[in-house]
């Protein structure tokens, strides 16, 4: 599942360097002991292979990255393993220290360096000129349960399958995740480890608000008389449920952005000698690995994209229709789904 290059350049217009949006360098390695998934060796990978340093740190610029996440989740609860497996490509989702940069330095040697801040050119930052330096790094990647982790994963799937639903108006679906008529509890009832995702928990909280509100609008539509069945009725409830829909997706997305806030493209990746005009570039900063990922969410729930839903039946996966003839997210789910021919 992935998106074009060239689709992430439509999508980040007026963005030149999507990359500089999100820095967030991959340990070494991380584990999962007693329930906890964690850096077990914090180094960033790219203080030892200088080569890596692009594909373990700009997160943002991966346009995989919010789908990716939200894969883990097609098939129920994500195992341990690709969790650790989605961990070591991405890193972690949030900080330990919030007052502190994307990384950490050894204490003891007293030094101290805020990455997002610094003014160090890309070359300054080789593994080269690290491993010389009287200072060690270390990923400010805070510790986070299995069972929050399945709760995040959940969530991204959620916010994307309902916002396929507005977009499809599929009025059913969206009438069982409002009001709780389904049989199942939505998509986790395959998940009896992960607690109600915010989305969940939106919805339960305001059930019965918008059963009142449906009542009210009926009676002020005159829609009292004809029955249940009646198609003109089913349709202006259903259109009633995509407006609650679309209030729940912007509330979630809205709070997964809040500590997002525009920026600007670093002073020393500005102003070189080839940009004589010296113009300010427009940037966003995100903090952490989760607001980068509903970063590229909200650019593509504003920008309209195209969607189409993975055909593969076990999969169904909402995914960006880079083209015409794209019937699957992925090549896997394109082999797999020979057998059910």
């Amino acid at each position: 599942m992935r998106l074009d290059k060239e689709d992430v350049a439509r999508l980040l217009e007026g963005m030149p360097f999507p990359d500089m949006v999100n820095l967030w360098p991959v340990a070494v390695s991380y584990r999962i002991l007693g329930g906890e998934i964690y850096a077990d060796n914090p180094q960033p990978i790219f203080v030892k292979d200088s080569e890596r340093y692009s594909d373990t740190i700009q997160s943002f610029a991966n346009p995989d990255l919010f789908f990716s996440f939200a894969q883990l989740g097609v098939r129920g609860e994500p195992s341990e393993k690709s969790i650790l497996r989605w961990v070591s490509k991405h890193g972690l989702l949030e900080r330990a220290n919030e007052k502190d940069g994307v990384l950490l330095i050894d204490e003891v040697k007293e030094i101290r360096l805020n990455l997002s801040t610094a003014n160090l050119s890309e070359s300054q930052l080789s593994g080269k000129d690290l491993r010389g330096a009287d200072f060690s790094f270390e990923v400010n990647q805070a510790p986070i349960t299995v069972e929050r982790f399945r709760t995040e994963v959940l969530c991204a799937h959620q916010l994307l399958t309902l916002y396929m639903d507005i977009k499809e108006e599929n009025f059913a679906a969206l009438q069982d995740i409002i009001y709780g008529t389904a049989d199942q509890r939505h998509l986790s009832s395959y998940w009896p480890h992960t607690p109600p995702t915010d989305l969940e928990k939106h919805f339960a909280y305001n059930t019965e608000i918008y059963s009142k509100k449906r009542e009210i609008m009926l009676r002020a539509r005159k829609y009292v008389v004809p029955g249940p069945d009646d198609p003109e009725r089913s349709t202006f409830l259903g259109h009633l449920d995509v407006g609650k829909a679309i209030d729940a997706l912007q509330t979630i997305v809205r709070n997964y952005l809040a500590n997002v806030r525009l920026d600007f493209v670093w002073s020393w990746f500005s102003f070189q000698p080839w940009m004589s005009d010296y113009r300010m570039t427009r940037s966003w900063y995100c903090p952490d690995l989760l607001s980068a990922m509903y970063l590229q969410f909200y650019l593509l729930i504003t920008d309209f994209e195209p969607m189409r839903r993975c055909e593969n039946p076990a999969c169904g996966m909402p995914f960006p229709a880079t083209r015409k003839n794209k019937r699957f997210c992925n090549a896997t789910c394109r082999s797999n789904a020979r057998n059910y021919r």
